[in-house]
């Protein structure tokens, strides 16, 4: 059975401001436009030496793509909430990561926790134990946990793990905060 637009935040993603499919085509446009570009470089380096990498120098690399992928949390107080922003690939590779700073803003008595997953890039199975392992520890110790998300691919993961009437995610970070 499908959500509708309005019931369902899924759906509610994806309606407005095109859709998940779209953006999956414009992201394999960009992917092919960097294999093209690597493979007009024709050296047997396979472009790294024009992206000043091929001796390995880290001084010489910008970061720019992965610094986008690589997981890590940004954490921050926002009246009687700490906001744990989750960034990057939330994977097997990267729940290690970002799992000791989630667990630091679960401790204690009556945590108040906001996990916003809007800067996350990637979300599989691996980051739904995490957000289970979050909420668990938060309902144990009497707190509050709030998620924020708006990207309809991480939306339709939380719903095939069967967590969105769990967690009960929202587009932003004031409608997290205003829920009570």
């Amino acid at each position: 059975m499908q959500g509708s637009a309005d019931g369902d935040p899924a759906a509610r993603s994806s309606a407005g401001g095109g859709s998940a499919a779209q953006g999956l085509a414009d992201g394999d446009l960009a992917a092919q436009g960097s294999a093209d570009h690597l493979a007009a470089q024709g050296s047997a380096d396979g472009g790294l030496a024009a992206q000043g990498l091929a001796d390995g120098d880290p001084a010489g690399w910008d970061g720019g793509a992965a610094d986008a992928a690589a997981p890590r949390v940004h954490t921050h107080r926002v009246g009687a909430y700490t906001v744990v922003e989750l960034h990057g690939e939330i994977d097997i590779a990267g729940v290690g990561s970002v799992g000791p700073g989630l667990d630091a803003a679960t401790a204690g008595d009556e945590p108040a926790v906001i996990v916003d997953l809007r800067p996350t890039a990637f979300f599989d199975c691996s980051g739904l134990g995490l957000l289970c392992r979050a909420h668990r520890r938060v309902m144990e110790r009497g707190g509050r946990m709030r998620l924020v998300c708006d990207n309809a691919l991480i939306l339709r993961t939380l719903r095939a793990g069967r967590l969105l009437d769990v967690l009960r995610p929202v587009a932003t970070l004031d409608e997290a905060l205003r829920e009570e």
